[in-house]
């Protein structure tokens, strides 16, 4: 079919994929503020995130943007986008931002579904306790908890930090 032959009416996509509905309880603006633990990276150190989840025009991508700062650092800026690839059965969340170019290895995250919890590993091991509908789950105060690791200079996977997001009222996007 050549590009004159295509119409809008005869364009029809396939629905986003039930599985992103999993992450839909992160749609709106969180803050964070916790602590690192002490780590490969150096001791702990304070952290304080501003971030903000949108689903981008469609459905099929959720847009986070984030500004976070460890202790005395400059403050990470960046943009992250999930999806879902229904054939490897897996989530993937690629994120750019203002502390280096990119690299899938340090900016990619491949993510799946491990009984009530949902983990994604990259350059760090984050993951999300699912509630009993399957998706991210909101805590009593209405705050998401977000357990991360790092690994060590062994290889092996050691806590990081553990954040509590609570919503935050919107204001100016980042």
């Amino acid at each position: 079919m050549t590009e004159n032959n295509l119409s809008h009416a005869s364009w029809n996509p396939p629905k986003p994929h039930p599985e992103l509905k999993r992450l839909e309880p992160l749609v709106g603006r969180w803050r964070s503020q916790d602590r690192t633990l002490d780590s490969v990276l150096g001791p702990g150190v304070s952290v304080e995130s501003i971030e903000t989840f949108t689903w981008l025009d469609g459905g099929y991508f959720l847009v986070s943007t984030y500004e976070t700062t460890f202790g005395d650092e400059p403050v990470q800026r960046g943009v992250m986008y999930w999806g879902y690839d229904a054939a490897t059965r897996r989530f993937h969340n690629r994120f750019s931002s203002n502390n280096g170019p990119y690299g899938s290895a340090g900016n990619e995250y491949v993510g799946e579904v491990a009984g009530n919890e949902l983990i994604f590993v990259g350059p760090a091991r984050f993951e999300y306790e699912l509630d009993d509908t399957g998706r991210i789950k909101t805590n009593p105060d209405g705050s998401i908890s977000v357990a991360w690791w790092l690994r060590d200079q062994h290889g092996d996977w050691q806590p990081w930090m553990h954040t509590f997001f609570r919503s935050e009222p919107r204001g100016d996007a980042i």
